[in-house]
């Protein structure tokens, strides 16, 4: 070893002033042409100190500012992982109000555009891993202060944060976060066990399967196409009776406490519009949504989960079935009552379209949509023989229905209410059928 090469080639001077001017020349060429400006200058602690200052917003506009103001923030964002720019306060986990919920919503969107702008130049593994930490450390069962998982907002914050990072992936893409998020949280064990069991057997099962798969991939999307496309994910890999299944877990009837209303749907029927609603309005909303999403879901994809659906846990109240139904839309409803036509479902046909005109009578709805109903099955009927039949049996059933109901009347002031409808719907749709029989003596 040389130790020459460790003593100073110059001797020492007095004056310090050409060190001085060296230091000033070099802190001119930093400032002039270094990617950071005046900011190359300080050192790395004080950087990150002044972050620390920032807002979400502001730092993430930092980051399409240049590159290398980019992986600053970037690496003040990875070093400091318990900073107030991670998880924005109060604690996600805390009950707040209804009406403080989108402004909270909003702290993780502004959190997730940070990340998907900080993290643009990573592999779509690495953007996935870090989503991953996010949600492992939100995750209700990693927390000591969550009371009331069903009431939490901790992965409705997740999900506003996971679509604001992908937002603008491509299908491919999506999938990969899908498994990646799935398998990082073996929700489809859960989702296995729940449906290969008998409904309502794995109650806290269950709340916890349908609450991740809406707050994470479904209440937040955007889009009508973006909802479709996530829904897919989850039905898609399962046989259409198990489809059938999933879509009630998500979207069927619940308690207020979160736990699933399976049997309800076979039991009983709404008493009024709002219920109604609250029953069969957000599964109505997801069969229309899959049917919007015309890549994946063919018209008989659609009529086999609803009559898996309307057959599960057991055979639904042909009323309840009339409901689902004039939720879904004319065109489902159409496809769906022509295709028991072709299959010479007759008595099915007569019982959904019986209860079709009793849900009319009861919610004031006009009974021309039935007789065009009528109308669209008539006429997929080749024979004439099946025509007669089809409406003697319809109005065959009415006096089935009535009569029932008049055995029952007598010490039941709510049979006596149904028999009241019942009657009223006969009433009315024989007007109806009427007034189309004589349209030209009535013109």
């Amino acid at each position: 070893m040389d130790i020459k090469a460790y003593l100073t080639c110059k001797k020492p001077r007095r004056s310090n002033r050409l060190v001085e001017r060296e230091k000033e020349n070099k802190t001119h060429k930093t400032i002039k042409y270094g990617p950071l400006g005046v900011f190359d200058v300080l050192p790395i602690e004080l950087k990150f100190h002044i972050l620390k200052y920032l807002s979400i917003e502001e730092l993430s506009i930092l980051t399409i500012a240049s590159k290398a103001m980019r992986n600053l923030v970037e690496g003040y964002r990875v070093t400091r992982p318990i900073g107030r720019h991670l998880i924005p306060t109060p604690h996600p986990h805390i009950q707040l109000p209804q009406e403080k919920h989108m402004e909270y919503f909003k702290q993780y969107q502004r959190l997730g555009l940070l990340m998907k702008r900080s993290t643009c130049l990573y592999a779509t593994k690495d953007r996935l891993k870090l989503v991953n930490d996010f949600l492992t450390m939100i995750m209700c069962c990693n927390s000591n202060v969550c009371v009331s998982p069903e009431k939490c907002l901790a992965l409705s914050c997740f999900g506003k944060f996971m679509h604001t990072v992908i937002a603008g992936w491509d299908d491919s893409e999506c999938q990969r976060a899908f498994d990646a998020i799935c398998q990082h949280t073996s929700i489809l064990k859960n989702m296995k066990i729940v449906i290969n069991s008998k409904p309502g057997i794995h109650g806290k099962l269950e709340r916890e399967t349908r609450q991740f798969f809406r707050k994470v991939f479904l209440d937040h999307c955007p889009t009508v196409q973006d909802r479709a496309f996530w829904l897919s994910r989850i039905l898609k890999p399962w046989p259409m009776v198990h489809q059938a299944k999933i879509l009630y877990l998500l979207y069927g009837a619940s308690f207020d406490t979160g736990d699933i209303l399976w049997y309800e749907m076979c039991e009983s029927t709404p008493a009024n519009s709002e219920e109604s609603v609250k029953y069969f309005g957000d599964i109505a909303n997801a069969i229309q949504t899959l049917h919007s999403q015309t890549k994946e879901w063919s018209e008989d994809d659609i009529i086999s989960v609803v009559d898996e659906l309307t057959s599960l846990p057991e055979e639904w109240l042909a009323e309840n079935v009339s409901h689902l139904l004039l939720m879904c839309g004319d065109s489902i409803t159409s496809k769906l009552m022509t295709s028991k036509a072709i299959n010479g479902r007759t008595v099915e046909l007569c019982s959904i379209t019986t209860s079709f005109c009793l849900v009319c009578v009861k919610n004031n709805f006009s009974l021309n949509y039935v007789v065009t109903l009528i109308q669209n099955i008539i006429q997929v009927m080749e024979n004439p023989k099946e025509r007669i039949h089809f409406i003697n049996s319809m109005m065959d059933m009415f006096k089935e229905l009535i009569l029932d109901i008049h055995e029952f009347s007598e010490s039941d002031e709510t049979h006596e209410g149904e028999l009241f409808f019942l009657v009223s719907a006969l009433s009315e749709f024989t007007k109806r059928l009427i007034q189309v029989a004589f349209k030209n003596f009535l013109v």
